[in-house]
């Protein structure tokens, strides 16, 4: 018998892990991340394909999958986003959230670097657009760090731009403030790791400018390569984390508000192939 599972034969799991009182928050989130996992890897005759199968859906390693399963690491909140999606057939993150488990939904809301809103739908199918159209992407981005203008498109984009711009607002991507005016809709991209990473890459070969580096105030970039223990470039992330959180609290701050659209884009990583690389 093929022991094969298509997307649509997985069922939402219905296990709640109940917290003790003082108990450990993070030990909450792995345990009812791995019971769900566990739940439908009971599905599969075969668990080696089983893992196969539901790391690909997910999009996740299979050795990163076993140990969220083993209860061995605590998943980051895209992961957990990566997850349940595949569990709860749902590609609207703002649905997502009214469906997981308590210790899940507390988990991402918390998590998530510039919050939930509820008056948001946060929907992958507006990721796949910024990562195949580079005017959509702009577009999105633009709108976001303050509004852009009809104007600003068709003399940027031109006509294509115009008809990329009626897209948007069709599917609520984007929103009319005032007269040619717009800004983020209520349909908006959740923003994985991968998006990130192909956004990331492209607003900084289109943007980023090498030639005003030598100036104080324009722009900033840096590199630095170094062999550190793992607890050492762990706290590096630590560090990239703190700091990327307080660029976003000070951004959210109307106070700050500006005519400066701007954006920053960091990486930090080792110096080890990928396991995608390595095979070519």
């Amino acid at each position: 018998m093929q022991d094969m599972h298509s997307d649509n034969t997985f069922t939402a799991p219905d296990t709640q892990v109940t917290p003790m009182k003082g108990g450990n928050q993070d030990e909450v989130l792995k345990l009812q991340v791995s019971e769900d996992l566990k739940k439908k890897l009971g599905e599969f005759n075969d668990p080696k394909k089983g893992i196969k199968v539901m790391a690909m859906l997910m999009g996740i390693h299979e050795k990163t999958l076993k140990r969220l399963i083993d209860c061995e690491n605590r998943p980051g909140h895209q992961t957990v986003f990566k997850i349940y999606r595949v569990l709860f057939h749902s590609q609207n993150d703002t649905q997502l959230l009214e469906l997981v488990p308590n210790a899940v939904k507390e988990f991402l809301i918390k998590a998530h670097p510039r919050g939930l809103s509820d008056t948001v739908r946060y929907n992958i199918h507006v990721e796949s657009e910024l990562k195949k159209d580079p005017v959509f992407c702009e577009i999105y981005f633009l709108a976001g760090a303050g509004g852009v203008t009809r104007e600003y498109i068709s003399y940027h984009y031109g006509k294509y731009g115009e008809r990329v711009l009626e897209k948007m607002l069709e599917q609520d991507v984007i929103a009319s403030l005032g007269k040619n005016n717009y800004i983020l809709g209520t349909n908006q991209a959740s923003l994985t790791v991968e998006t990130i990473h192909s956004v990331g890459k492209h607003l900084v070969e289109r943007y980023y400018k090498p030639e005003n580096a030598d100036s104080l105030g324009e722009n900033y970039i840096s590199l630095y390569a170094q062999g550190l223990s793992e607890e050492a470039f762990n706290k590096w992330l630590e560090i990239d984390k703190e700091a990327f959180l307080q660029k976003v609290k000070l951004a959210e701050c109307s106070e700050n508000w500006g005519d400066v659209k701007a954006f920053t884009f960091n990486v930090t990583d080792t110096l080890k192939e990928s396991k995608r690389e390595q095979k070519h």
